[in-house]
């Protein structure tokens, strides 16, 4: 019962800071049908979240109570200040709010449900939780920002640490334990993504229904990989790439299903799209950004719709929807940083192709308002060191093959490629010259995809083309050009993996060079194809005739399937089949309580520590290796320690020599006979304790490790029980 007392708390905090945004947040959604409703939590959580920071970054306040009630307090002032006017409860669109609310509630409920089943944050199931973790607990121990590096001692964060604040504010607002608010964020995010994606679908076409096609889209299902499978296993043999599991029915295939395979569709890189990287119990920024790129993009429709009902603006109004989009287009820049170029590109090209201000001047001057002042909101970032691992981009090698393409975005693109052929049909289709043009146009593509290897320039050349052209061409602006600038967007995510890759530990390793780019960006494209095609049905099935769309529909309905198919077989093998090995424990929000299990010398330890050292003091623990041993204690306490998992190390800016350098000064500090040798490496990282539990026991003998008691005057016990003891580096 008090896991469940820990998610009503958790759920009652989200909903107030979700009203006290709303009046803020219906200003600049005025325009639309639920005045924004289905974003306020997205917007609350992430204006609270950039106080906090703010406070910390600034060093005016660490990390702590006194930062968080004022962030709240200046938030909430802001908030019912500047969206007063909208404060009379009676004209809010209370059929939108509840449906929102419904949507919120069941979806967060049932993906708690999920996370249930499979809580552990465990080293083989995602070694992500693991530094999330370490993360959060960092910054819940009052630091200034940017956070110590609890895997890297005397160093500070070298990543973007967003996502992580957020969590850490409301561990610190519902005083839920850290291991148990993973877990219910981990369900959260995705609820408030599957609202949002409601919300966009339901604003664009005004249709509840197709607010939840969105939804689907968006939220639940995957690529048609599972498809594929499923038929191979049907006919008991390979089918497309995928050979049947050996399953003697369909409840153990359900059971047995490989969902790893499909994730691996494009060669050299890892495919994820939303609701699998949900069911993984993932919180890594990637993972978490889907819900605030969606609520960016409705800010986006919403000065859209404004600038078509309301025309030109006035100054407070323009002032206060430039703050807002500038708040919300920089958090990019410290949740998942490799989205904050895709949206300035989204945000000017919106300006531009949709003519969202009446001027030419407007046209220019607001949206590089928006951009500029989203960069110097979060300055503090940058001259804090936060960008020193951006490893910037490098020329790519390999390409996606057109079917792997077709494989992942199935539906969208049958749902896309329809959408324009009927426009194609009115616009270009009557016109010789157009149709020449165009021949023109795909034969040159075909040669170009075909000499160069970009295989599916085929596919996203004609779609780019199409879609600028026909927002071009529209006199008026409407709800159609922005769903093609959404396909525009897609183009442009797309073609940009096919030329460039993340300059980091992978680049140049050909065929693993795009592995980091394909995994990140591919989210975005899965959200501006997802949203597109959603909304894009509702055009499809207004410009058909009766038969013809009984038969388009019947299509579609069959795809949805395909689509869903990967996403509920990896539900069923994910909880209680093929991967059980996965989940020590089950039936609990406690990512740690497994550890009880495993080591209960370790989870007891590792409560004590929590519970009774306060601040960031570096304790020393057995660095990571490949052969199974984990930095259990840094992780679940936030301490740092010399050397946590040397491989995200790297990847975050850390050169071999360094980490190599650690590596053996702790094993030294640990093995070595002479207490002097030991003493010079511990004042070297300023190491205040030593924890030596079952793991530290197996690694070194017995007699390295016994001179920590044989020097009392350098060591004293802080903590002993029957498997772990530690002690504190005197002086």
């Amino acid at each position: 019962m008090i896991q469940v007392a820990y998610v009503i708390c958790w759920w009652l905090a989200l909903e107030a800071i979700g009203l006290v945004s709303f009046p803020l947040v219906s200003r600049v959604c005025s325009s639309l049908g639920d005045k924004g409703y289905s974003i306020s939590k997205l917007v609350g959580v992430l204006a609270l979240t950039y106080f906090v920071w703010l406070f910390s970054v600034l060093k005016l306040l660490p990390f702590g109570s006194t930062s968080i009630i004022i962030a709240f307090l200046l938030f909430a002032g802001l908030s019912l200040f500047l969206g007063r006017k909208n404060l009379k409860v009676a004209r809010w669109p209370w059929k939108q709010i509840l449906i929102s609310e419904l949507i919120f509630a069941v979806f967060f409920i049932v993906f708690l449900l999920i996370v249930r089943e499979k809580p552990d944050i465990y080293f083989t199931g995602s070694n992500d939780g693991l530094f999330n973790t370490a993360f959060i607990q960092s910054i819940l121990r009052g630091n200034y920002f940017p956070p110590p590096d609890p895997w890297f001692a005397g160093e500070s964060i070298q990543y973007y640490y967003g996502e992580h604040v957020l969590v850490a504010t409301f561990c610190w607002i519902t005083k839920v334990p850290t291991t148990i608010s993973f877990n219910i964020a981990v369900a959260m995010f995705p609820a408030l993504g599957v609202c949002a994606a409601y919300g966009l679908g339901y604003n664009i076409t005004k249709r509840k229904i197709y607010g939840f096609l969105a939804l689907i889209f968006v939220c639940l299902i995957g690529y048609i990989s599972g498809a594929f499978q499923l038929t191979a296993f049907a006919l008991g043999h390979k089918f497309l790439g995928y050979s049947p599991s050996g399953c003697h029915n369909i409840g153990d295939w359900l059971l047995w299903f490989d969902f790893f395979h499909a994730h691996w569709l494009i060669d050299g890189a890892i495919v994820h799209y939303p609701y699998s990287a949900f069911l993984m119990g993932d919180l890594h920024a990637y993972s978490v950004s889907p819900s605030f790129q969606l609520m960016f993009i409705m800010l986006i429709f919403a000065l859209f719709q404004k600038g078509r009902s309301q025309g030109q603006l006035g100054r407070t109004d323009t002032l206060v929807d430039i703050v807002v989009l500038a708040l919300c287009l920089g958090f990019f820049f410290i949740l998942n940083t490799w989205e904050y170029p895709t949206y300035i590109i989204f945000t000017v090209l919106a300006f531009i192709l949709l003519r969202i201000r009446p001027t030419i001047k407007s046209t220019l001057v607001i949206p590089m308002a928006i951009i500029g002042l989203s960069f110097l909101l979060y300055l503090p970032y940058y001259l804090s060191g936060g960008m020193n691992s951006y490893p910037g981009f490098a020329i790519v090698e390999t390409r996606t093959k057109l079917a792997h393409f077709a494989e992942f975005g199935a539906l969208f693109l049958f749902v896309t490629i329809s959408l324009l052929f009927i426009l194609s049909k009115h616009e270009i289709f009557h016109s010789l010259k157009k149709i020449l043009i165009s021949a023109i146009v795909l034969s040159a593509t075909i040669l170009a995809a075909v000499f160069l290897g970009f295989q599916i320039l085929i596919v996203v050349i004609p779609v780019g083309l199409l879609s600028l052209y026909f927002i071009y061409k529209a006199r008026e602006k409407t709800e159609n050009e922005f769903v093609l600038l959404l396909l525009l967007m897609g183009v442009a995510v797309a073609l940009f993996c096919e030329c460039f890759c993340t300059n980091d530990a992978y680049a140049g390793g050909v065929p693993w060079e795009r592995f980091n780019t394909v995994m990140k960006f591919y989210f975005q494209l899965w959200v501006f194809l997802g949203i597109a095609a959603a909304c894009a049905v509702f055009y499809v099935v207004s410009n058909l005739g009766r038969k013809t769309k009984a038969i388009w529909i019947f299509i579609l309905a069959l795809f949805i399937i395909a689509s869903a198919i990967h996403p509920i077989a990896s539900t069923t093998a994910r909880l209680g089949g093929k991967y059980t090995e996965w989940g020590i424990n089950k039936g609990t929000l406690d990512g740690m309580a497994y550890l009880e299990m495993v080591d209960e010398s370790d989870y007891e330890a590792i409560r004590w520590i929590n519970r009774e050292i306060k601040g960031s003091p570096v304790m020393l623990e057995l660095p990571w290796s490949e052969s199974g041993r984990w930095s259990r204690v840094s992780s679940f306490t936030g301490l740092p320690t010399i050397l946590g998992f040397n491989r995200y190390e790297k990847s975050w800016g850390h050169s071999e020599e360094e980490l190599r350098e650690r590596d053996e000064d702790a094993d030294i500090i640990y093995s070595t006979l002479n207490n002097s040798e030991a003493m010079e490496r511990l004042k070297k990282y300023n190491v205040r304790y030593i924890y030596i539990g079952t793991q530290e026991k197996k690694a070194y003998q017995s007699d390295g490790l016994q001179k920590f008691a044989a020097y009392p005057e350098n060591y004293t016990v802080a903590y002993e029980n029957e498997g772990v003891i530690i002690y504190e580096v005197d002086g």
